[in-house]
């Protein structure tokens, strides 16, 4: 679609994952660009605010009527619309009468996102149940160090960017590729607007059961990315997927689509092999602790680096980039992966350190899955040895509150030393779905593995906090480090455990 300069765009859900970010990179190429959403808060409220976006908080028709922004256009000349707007909003009906009389055209995020930004660029997609942030903002980093000025489209903000969206040169595209429904118009999985050349794979299980029946549903819209891709995917081999029969049956889809298929993984057969991982200081900062990584990565044999980002997982998704990069040809000097390396500053809400003191340190992660869940415990571990890890948990997503994964929830915890955890948020499950948080904690509590440990249930945030403050006071000298996982907010809970704990010290990087 072409636009004429300084056209009016209207964003529909303004505020929703990643229509913020493309909206002010449509406002900086000169469009005309004004949003509606429901009430929005920091930070997106004030993140739109600094963009100088003009915003109602409130869905109506007259949002697609130009004078109600003292414009002399009729109609919006494009209008982009969130997936979290439903066919029954008052705003998205007016916009369906507006396509038959003014011309006016509809795009969803993804699609807006592929037509204007991606464009005919070389398009790296980075797909997956699991690591898809982390993965996107080291493939984006490592490309940039690399001097291709890559443009990307993150669903979290990485540090060294400080924003998880950009145009970039011409050269190169980098997207999160999220397997979730692109709008009420169009239930296909977004990534399949991405127009990808090469799809980076980190393995596939179920989740977003609010969107997907079943496993094979999920499998179903990756055998579809095949169908979109043009070269060719790196793939998790079976030795190290979550689950080894989903990408053993991506691998044998790629193979009858006649498309390139490297493996990644820790199998001898893999051309990108992790050889091992383990904790160890940095050679740059003595006094943290990183991962120290051997691997063998294709032609250029086995190689040893270290990272900034624990654990296997982690480990995991830089090969991935790294034999991303080298299939694409897109690869620098060893030299230049471990000063990219050195240069990583993560993500926010990716293990990120918000508190720390001589005693207490607070980590806030957006782990909400059971496999997401058991390796950013193991991940936390490794990077804090010495410390009791005391694990909080919140089941907030659409896929945690149900109780379809239960049995592997129970498992998940078995790294921490002490658990707390809150029941579900929702409220629109079904009674026969919802998981029952009192029968997790007695699975848990069975499990060997947990024998002895601190296991609370708490049914409000001011309860964990409290009852937290009072474990950690009777551990006396004892280190703790206290990991936060969920995908929402928490209610504000790493404060309050930080001002609870009545240790006097600044956030970590102030």
């Amino acid at each position: 679609m072409i636009l004429q300069p300084k056209a009016w765009i209207h964003f529909v859900a303004i505020g929703g994952t990643g229509m913020g970010a493309l909206a002010g990179l449509l406002k900086s190429q000169g469009f005309r660009v004004t949003g509606s959403d429901g009430p929005l808060y920091p930070p997106m409220s004030t993140y739109i605010e600094s963009l100088r976006i003009p915003l109602v908080t409130e869905y109506a028709a007259k949002n697609v009527e130009g004078q109600t922004w003292g414009f002399a256009d009729a109609a919006p000349a494009l209008v982009i619309v969130g997936n979290a707007i439903s066919r029954g909003n008052v705003e998205a009906q007016a916009v369906e009468l507006l396509l038959g009389a003014h011309g006016t055209v509809r795009m969803s995020f993804a699609q807006a996102l592929a037509e204007f930004e991606i464009g005919e660029k070389k398009s790296f997609v980075v797909a997956g149940t699991h690591g898809k942030t982390t993965t996107t903002s080291f493939l984006a980093w490592m490309l940039e160090c690399a001097g291709r000025d890559p443009g990307f489209f993150i669903g979290g903000i990485p540090v060294n960017f400080g924003q998880g969206c950009r145009p970039g040169g011409p050269a190169c595209f980098v997207t999160e590729g999220d397997e979730y429904d692109t709008a009420y118009w169009d239930k296909e999985s977004k990534f399949l607007h991405y127009r990808p050349d090469w799809v980076l794979c980190t393995g596939i299980e179920f989740d977003h059961a609010d969107i997907f029946k079943d496993l094979a549903a999920v499998e179903s819209a990756f055998k579809k990315l095949i169908g979109k891709t043009k070269r060719g995917w790196l793939l998790i081999d079976e030795t190290s997927a979550p689950r080894p029969a989903s990408v053993a049956v991506v691998a044998d889809q790629l193979k009858s689509a006649g498309l390139e298929c490297h493996r990644y993984g820790a199998h001898p057969d893999s051309t990108y092999r992790l050889m091992s991982c383990e904790g160890a200081p940095l050679p740059w900062a003595s006094d943290e602790r990183g991962a120290k990584i051997e691997a063998l990565i294709g032609s250029h044999g086995r190689q040893v680096f270290y990272s900034p980002s624990v654990g296997v997982h982690n480990a995991l998704n830089l090969l991935g980039v790294l034999a991303t990069m080298h299939a694409a040809g897109e690869l620098p000097s060893f030299d230049g992966v471990q000063t990219a390396l050195q240069g990583f500053r993560g993500i926010k809400r990716r293990q990120e350190e918000r508190f720390r003191s001589r005693r207490l340190v607070v980590i806030d992660d957006f782990a909400h899955h059971p496999t997401a869940i058991r390796e950013t415990i193991a991940a936390i571990r490794t990077r804090y040895p010495d410390y009791h890890l005391a694990a909080f948990f919140e089941a907030r997503s659409a896929t945690s509150a149900r109780n379809i994964l239960e049995r592997e929830m129970s498992e998940a915890f078995d790294g921490a030393d002490s658990i707390y955890l809150m029941p579900p948020t929702k409220t629109n499950i079904p009674e026969a779905e919802k998981l029952d948080i009192t029968h997790l904690g007695r699975d848990i509590a069975e499990r060997p593995k947990n024998a002895g440990k601190r296991l609370v249930i708490a049914g409000s945030h001011d309860e964990i906090g409290t009852t937290f403050l009072s474990d950690f006071q009777g551990r006396e000298r004892a280190r703790t480090v206290a990991l936060l996982m969920s995908n929402g907010p928490f209610g504000g809970l790493h404060t309050r455990i930080w001002n609870l704990s009545r240790e006097v010290a600044t956030p970590s990087g102030a």
